[in-house]
């Protein structure tokens, strides 16, 4: 079995470092919420196998306003 990297929470650019140090190469997949924020930061909600040394991560910006952080 492979190890995953554990990445979520991490700003994208940490995660696509972390992921290439372990032998992965990724790609990225931004989601959006339907309101507009104003975030400037990505980070990785979600990383995907799909295929053995390939993977998806999810990212969406990070909202510092309203309990965003």
């Amino acid at each position: 079995m492979c190890q995953l990297p554990d990445v979520i929470g991490f700003s994208v650019g940490d995660a696509i470092e972390h992921c290439q140090a372990m032998g992965y190469t990724v790609n990225i997949l931004v989601t959006r919420p339907v309101k507009e924020i104003s975030g400037e930061k990505l980070r990785v909600v979600r990383f995907k196998l799909v295929s053995k040394n390939k993977g998806e991560l999810t990212v969406v910006y990070e909202d510092t306003k309203k309990g965003g952080g």
